[in-house]
């Protein structure tokens, strides 16, 4: 009995009565796996859509507070650039100017912009020295429809934008942290401006189409301890005597590199001491005239073995002629997408004005212009990496580039003292004293 009842449990009497119950019921356990299935797979899908949503938003915000806080962008600074890099003269170049709101970069600018290049400045502004001075060639660059963009030669992204807006027929690269004595106070601005600055803007430009020509402020400094006069390309610059002359002769060496491996055509110029209107309020000569004008003393150092120190001071529309020059005879780079094509074109030049003149001397055409006697305060010079003198051997500048200095250090001061005391707002002087500032 017992067996019976344990087979109809097992087997009843109904054929597929308990197999309909057994489908249905392991219908209902699939139906039920698979709604939980699809409302799992639909949570996984909000989840994701949802953490997608806040992926997207993120980087709008990031992308767009870059875009609000960036001092470049947008449809009217892209057309700005276009107007301001159009070439108005038969055969003209397009020119990007680093430091363009500099000493040399806005007479430069200027220069290139009056016979009809097209000119972009860039220059980020910093308060090395006072900013107003940079505001005010900014301003002089824009009335002659020079446009500068604010920025950071370091800024990779800008640099792109900037040559993908406009095919830069030539870089002139002006900008860098200047000065001997403030590399003791800072030196990490050095490395960032002058080091890294330069390889930012070697990279941008191996990587343009059209790749440009560049053309790139060295320095006579790279001469350091050098001790024959006067200093010729040829001599030796191994042994700089400061942190900015060890940078500037890093930046030929590593030009060199960009130019060896990427087919950029390289013009190094080695800038001799350059002064006037206009000039970088840190430079002996404008230190000197402002206080000589307010009745401070002036500090006059010489050498350890009491001799005067002796600069090859080249006034400012000397350089330029040399930098317009070294751009009109610059070949084009031989590069494409990064890659070289064949040698190109690599050279360095001197430019000064071979006649060193003693500072004492200096100070002296500036008392004569000035009508005012200096107070100095003459001392040994400090070990801050300031070289005795400087003298530039211009014979290959001469044959290749043209490059002709006309104007002697007389003149030239003259020219200075006439700006700056139209800038500052000097009256004339009265009873042989000067007066304060009118502004």
């Amino acid at each position: 009995m017992m067996v019976r009842m344990l087979e109809d449990d097992l087997f009843p009497s109904t054929p597929g009565k308990v197999k309909i119950e057994r489908t249905h019921g392991t219908s209902r356990k699939l139906q039920r796996c698979f709604a939980s299935a699809n409302t799992l797979f639909l949570w996984a899908l909000f989840v994701i859509a949802l953490f997608a949503s806040y992926l997207s938003f993120h980087s709008f915000v990031d992308t767009s507070s870059r875009y609000l806080s960036a001092s470049w962008g947008g449809l009217h600074w892209e057309r700005q650039i276009r107007a301001s890099a159009a070439v108005r003269r038969p055969e003209g170049i397009t020119v990007l100017v680093t430091g363009a709101a500099g000493f040399v970069g806005s007479h430069v600018s200027l220069a290139l912009r009056r016979r009809g290049d097209g000119v972009v400045g860039l220059d980020n502004f910093n308060a090395y020295y006072d900013p107003s001075l940079k505001k005010a060639r900014k301003a002089l660059l824009a009335s002659h429809g020079v446009f500068v963009v604010e920025g950071d030669v370091n800024d990779a992204h800008l640099l792109a934008k900037l040559f993908d807006t406009v095919p830069f027929t030539h870089v002139m690269h002006l900008a860098a942290q200047a000065g001997v004595r403030y590399a003791i106070q800072n030196p990490a601005s050095y490395v960032h401006s002058n080091v890294a600055g330069l390889v930012a803007l070697l990279e941008a430009s191996k990587s343009a189409d059209p790749q440009p020509a560049i053309v790139w402020a060295s320095s006579s400094s790279v001469y350091g301890l050098n001790d024959k006069v006067p200093f010729s390309e040829s001599h030796r610059t191994d042994r700089p005597a400061s942190l900015y002359a060890a940078t500037k002769k890093a930046g030929e060496e590593i030009t060199h590199v960009y130019n060896h491996i990427y087919g950029l055509s390289v013009t190094g110029l080695r800038f001799f001491t350059v002064y006037g209107p206009w000039g970088r309020p840190d430079m002996a000569y404008f230190s000197f005239t402002r206080n000589i004008l307010q009745g401070k003393p002036i500090t006059v150092y010489r050498g350890r073995d009491g001799a005067d120190l002796a600069r090859d001071f080249t006034y400012i529309d000397d350089v330029v002629k040399g930098c317009v020059a070294a751009l009109d005879t610059a070949e084009a780079s031989t590069g494409s997408g990064g890659r070289k094509r064949r040698q190109a074109q690599y050279r360095i030049y001197n430019l000064g004005n071979t006649s060193p003149v003693t500072v004492p001397a200096l100070v002296s055409i500036l008392e004569r212009h000035l009508k005012v006697d200096a107070k100095k305060n003459i001392v040994e010079m400090p070990g801050n990496g300031d070289v005795p003198f400087t003298h530039a051997n211009i014979t290959a500048a001469r044959a290749e580039l043209g490059y002709k200095p006309t104007t002697n250090l007389e003149t030239g001061l003259k020219k200075f003292v006439k700006w700056y005391l139209s800038y500052y707002g000097y009256s004339r002087r009265v009873g042989g004293k000067s007066q304060e500032p009118v502004a």
